[in-house]
């Protein structure tokens, strides 16, 4: 992976980094639906309908890239005949950025059968995954919508019947009113190149953090899917994240050894960013064609969710796409 050629990147990425930070208003919240599933065993929970004193302030904070969710209330379900509720911790931070995307790593209490048991979740818009299932949320969408969906799974959820021990997945939606404002949260992603030659999907991307939070590349999974419209194309996982060799580089395999992921640190002129690049065997092809293809990315590495757009060109053929 080569650093020469990408100062213009880097400088945009730079600028965009240094925005003025303007205060944005506290949005009011209410989780709606509520999805809390099994999917071994198909349990799923019937989550009571919010009223007015379910609902919570969002406090948004360019400043730390983050959302901090304050005075969120318990919930009541009934699953299999089994009443209880569920709780998020009554505050906590989300990382917010620019794509309208946030994710957090909380746990969450389930209260039932007599016993209160904390499950360890990463809760998303973007992607995660457990036990070979892929869960994926949605961000705060244009304006004037401020939806926005969080998604989470584990593989053991430490839970007693009549969710547990095994897989557990959790969807929660949210309208937040008013919309805020993502474009003075940073972690931006431009794309360099990609190609999708049968099925095989090469990719290559800069990103750019910022903030005083450094991206834990090792210690957290990394995962990407590229969808075309009305298809998944493809879906990346390396569990374990991605191995330090040397100070400015990291790579990382599945389990399967299809998907080869390597990140490296960029330095410039004060400013850190990162080259990504991946080689990702088993994509399905899409439809031969001739015009330009759209494509959409999202993915998640060191603890950071984020997202691009493609468009893709196609060979006289049909058979090979490329961007740009």
């Amino acid at each position: 992976m080569r650093v020469r050629g990408w100062s213009l990147i880097l400088l945009l990425a730079a600028r965009g980094a240094a925005a003025h930070i303007v205060p944005i208003p506290n949005s009011q919240c209410a989780l709606d639906p509520v999805e809390i599933v099994a999917p071994a065993s198909g349990v799923t929970a019937t989550v009571a309908s919010p009223t007015a004193a379910d609902e919570f302030v969002i406090h948004w904070d360019p400043g730390t890239l983050q959302a901090q969710f304050t005075g969120v209330p318990a919930r009541t379900f009934t699953a299999a005949g089994v009443s209880g509720t569920f709780a998020l911790p009554t505050i906590f931070p989300a990382t917010f950025t620019h794509g309208g995307d946030l994710i957090a790593s909380v746990p969450v209490f389930f209260a039932m059968n007599g016993s209160t048991v904390a499950v360890p979740l990463t809760l998303t818009t973007g992607l995660w995954a457990a036990g070979g299932t892929v869960v994926e949320g949605a961000p705060i969408g244009p304006p004037p919508d401020g939806r926005f969906t969080l998604v989470g799974i584990t593989a053991g959820s430490g839970l007693g019947p009549p969710f547990g021990p095994g897989m557990l997945s959790v969807q929660l939606s949210c309208q937040a009113v008013p919309r805020p404002d993502p474009d003075q949260f940073a972690w931006q992603t431009t794309p360099v190149s990609a190609s999708l030659n049968g099925q095989i999907l090469r990719l290559r991307a800069i990103f750019a953090p910022a903030g005083t939070t450094a991206p834990n590349f090792a210690g957290t999974p990394a995962i990407l899917r590229l969808t075309l419209p009305g298809a998944v194309i493809t879906t990346a996982y390396v569990p374990n994240g991605l191995t330090p060799h040397g100070r400015n580089l990291f790579i990382g395999r599945s389990d399967d050894g299809g998907t080869a992921w390597g990140i490296r640190t960029l330095r410039r002129n004060g400013q850190t960013s990162f080259l990504m690049a991946l080689r990702i065997k088993g994509a399905t092809p899409p439809a031969a064609t001739t015009t330009s293809v759209p494509a959409d990315v999202v993915y998640e590495v060191g603890g950071f969710v984020s997202r691009m757009s493609l468009a893709f060109r196609a060979n006289r053929k049909g058979t090979r796409l490329r961007f740009p």
